[in-house]
This record gives C-alpha cells, structure tokens and sequence, in this order.
C-alpha cells in the first residue's frame, strides 16, 4: 500500500556514498568521481547520464518475464539490483535509482511527474540549483535518447537538442511549472505508444509528454505505476502486452521492438530487420542485449505468446 511505499521511501531509498562510487566505477565505467564532482559538477552529471544511456537499458522483459498475477511495483531493493546489475528495466526503477544515486552524490534532486498519453505514467528526475540559485535541470532516462541534463530556465522553449536519431525541444505551457516535451522526428519508435490516442503537432513538432516540475514523493507514483506493471487492461502503457528492449551503446540506438530489431546506422538513421523466430529473437538478446538474462527473454516471449499461439 502507498504508506508502506513511503515507509519505505524515507527509510531505505537512499544509496551510501560508497554504493553510488562503486556503481559508478564499476558499471559505469566512469573511474572515481570524486574528482570530477570537485572540479566540473555540470559537466560530470552529462557525463554520468551519457554513460547511463550506454549500459544501462531501458526495457520491459524483466517486467513480462513474470507471471501477471506475480507482477508488482517494484520495491528499493529490486530497483537497486536492476540498475546496479545492469540490467535495467522501466522509468520508475531508472529514476528512482537515479535520485537517489544524485543526491549521495550531494546533488539537490527531486521527482517530477510526467504524462505520456496517461496522467502520472512517467517518472523523471530534476535538479536543483545545478548552476545558479533557482537553476532547474532535468535527467530523463528512457527509451528516448536526452543525453545531458536539460536546462529548464528557459523563456518560452528551449534550443533544439538532436541525440542519436531524435531531434526534441521543450515548450514551456501557459503555467510556469508545466514543460512540453515536443519531436521532430518521423521515426516508428516515435509513434503514440497507446494507438487510439494522437498527438498534437505544431509545425511540424508532435507534443510526446507533459512534464509538471512540482516536486513530488516517490510514493506519489505508486497508485499509477500499480497500473503500469499489473493491470494490463488498462492502456497505461503498452509495457505489458508489447516487447520492448532500448539502450544506446556508444550513444548509438540499439532496439528490438516486438518482432522488429533496429540499430542506427552512421547517417543516425535506422536500420530495420525482422524477427522471425523465437530463437533469432534469443540470438540478438545474446549479442545486443546481454545483461538480460536469457531464461528471463524466455519467459518474457512466452507470457505475451510472441513465438507461440495462445491457444
């Protein structure tokens, strides 16, 4: 329930300073920060989430690989074991993980809730007073490659950011505290993730999320994310009932998208290959996404029946 959620939150969601060194020589590959914290925060953190992006993936097979009636939210120590193990998973283990490696690393953080196609369905990350009194950055992982901290002191919107195959900016809605995160590109990963919902499109930018900057507890997720991982009747998002594996070696997009595999090419274009048998699919798990264990992609294909028929 949402007070033990919060229980939990004030009482074990924190990383020592020694776990956030470790993760960060060890998985990130990154050396010893304290240095770097010392002598460039801002450009450090850019670096931290670049390194993310590249190890780290965002996916859901951990998530199908379950049961449906054993799935569940996850808890502290589920979520510092996916990211810590490399493995990953979606926004709220990515996030939640990264809060709480930030600020054992003494950056002012907080939670902020943000809507894509469903209220509350996306867990990002901001930063306070980055750069001046009042400076306000946010930390995005996701499937969409955001590979810096974004500065949201903006005016109206901000410069235009091209990562990987994305070009995005943001615009800033007629309350302060609400930001539209807004695409330019015509890419299938792009497309609205519930198929009955459409964007709104502004000369030629679609608005993909609605970020709401208030601070927010991690407890105030829970009701919704309940839904994101056990209630797949309920178009939250499509992470129960569609296959879906993202990260960005080298800062490069590799996916595999139900039965499509995608790797970006040298023109930050996309290659596209089909996915024709269950052991093609373990085949590129194996050689592009290796963290994920296979007995896990195993269970993930035949819970949703990719492979096989459900009858």
């Amino acid at each position: 329930c949402t007070c033990l959620v919060s229980i939990a939150e004030r009482c074990v969601m924190t990383l020592s300073e020694a776990e956030a060194y470790t993760f960060i020589a060890d998985i990130l590959k990154l050396g010893d920060a304290r240095e770097k914290l010392i002598s460039n925060r801002v450009k450090f953190l850019d670096d931290l989430i670049k390194a993310h992006y590249s190890i780290v993936p965002f996916q859901n097979v951990t998530l199908l690989s379950q049961p449906v009636e054993e799935r569940h939210v996850p808890t502290w120590n589920e979520i510092k074991a996916a990211v810590m193990g490399g493995y990953g998973g979606l926004c709220y283990t990515i996030a939640g993980f990264m809060k709480a490696l930030l600020a054992a690393l003494g950056y002012n953080v907080h939670f902020a809730s943000a809507d894509i196609f469903y209220p509350n369905n996306h867990v990002t990350v901001i930063v306070n007073n980055l750069t001046f009194s009042g400076s306000l950055h946010m930390v995005d992982l996701s499937g969409y490659p955001t590979f810096e901290a974004i500065p949201l002191n903006f005016g109206k919107e901000s410069p235009e950011y091209n990562h990987s195959f994305l070009r995005y900016k943001f615009v800033r809605a007629a309350s302060n505290i609400v930001i539209w995160r807004m695409h330019r590109t015509e890419l299938e990963l792009d497309r609205p993730l519930v198929p009955e919902q459409e964007y709104v499109t502004t000369d030629g930018w679609r608005r993909v999320c609605m970020i709401d900057l208030t601070p927010r507890e991690f407890s105030s997720f829970y009701d919704t994310m309940a839904i994101v991982y056990t209630r797949p009747e309920i178009n939250a998002t499509p992470f129960q009932k569609s296959y879906r594996a993202v990260w960005f070696p080298n800062l490069k997009l590799v996916a595999i998208k139900n039965y499509t595999f995608i790797i970006e090419n040298e023109e930050r274009k996309e290659d596209r290959s089909q996915i024709d048998t269950q052991e093609e699919m373990m085949a590129i798990m194996l050689a592009h996404f290796p963290s994920i264990l296979l007995p896990h992609v195993k269970r993930a294909l035949d819970q949703i029946h990719m492979f096989t028929s459900s009858t």
